[in-house]
């Protein structure tokens, strides 16, 4: 091969490989980079109609459920009274209190407050402390969510009776079979709005909260704190 046939072939080459980059810069690339546009665009509408079809399966799973919700409502909004009625409610505590055989019980009741995320009624925070057995505490709790007024039971926290105020050792009956606890129960409580959609406020207290002591069953009355009222 001589020295002008190895020219032209050499040229030849390059031709090819300039060819080759045009096409890759000139319609490949913009190809191959439609063809991912196109993709990407088509994941999304999958992912969005995904997600139209949950939605769409949530709200008629809500249609098949709203007879149920509305009832629901209905018997929650009944019992839900349009005053206070806060010593009604204590005294229906107390008398759980002592069907369920706690003792010490001591209610605290808060005033109204609007409630967090906005309502047409009013939250009554109540806080409610008793010594009893597991088994007692148990009953109490389940007599409380079960009374005529609906009370929403938040937090409870328990432990076991080891020693009284000033170190001395509280001692229990050694026949039961079940250690003694001592109970704080965070509750809340509502009330609708009285006439022309105003929350009813709670009766004036003394300064701090008022403290209501029940009369334990078998039990001594726990003394009501200073500055409360009994």
């Amino acid at each position: 091969m001589d020295r002008v046939e190895r020219t032209i072939l050499i040229l030849g080459i390059l031709v090819l490989i300039v060819l080759a980059v045009a096409y890759y810069f000139l319609l490949f690339s913009p190809l191959r980079q439609e063809y991912l546009d196109h993709y990407d665009e088509r994941v999304l509408k999958e992912q969005q109609l995904a997600g139209l079809e949950m939605s769409v399966a949530e709200l008629e799973n809500a249609r098949r459920n709203a007879p149920e919700i509305e009832r629901q409502i209905l018997e929650y909004s009944k019992r839900i009274p349009e005053q206070d009625e806060i010593p009604t409610l204590v005294v229906q505590i107390e008398q759980v209190a002592e069907g369920a055989g706690v003792t010490q019980l001591l209610i605290t009741p808060e005033a109204p407050a609007p409630p967090p995320g906005g309502g047409d009624f009013s939250v009554i925070p109540v806080t409610m402390s008793f010594e009893g057995t597991y088994e007692n505490m148990t009953d109490f709790l389940f007599r409380v969510r079960n009374l005529t007024r609906l009370v929403t039971i938040n937090e409870l926290t328990y432990e076991e009776v080891e020693a009284a105020a000033g170190g001395e050792t509280t001692t229990t009956d050694t026949t039961s079979e079940e250690n003694l606890l001592t109970v704080e129960v965070v509750a809340e409580t509502y009330v609708q709005p009285a006439g022309g959609g105003v929350p009813t406020t709670a009766a004036p207290t003394a300064p701090g909260s008022t403290t209501t002591a029940a009369p334990p069953a078998g039990g001594t009355t726990a003394a009501p704190a200073a500055g409360s009222t009994t």
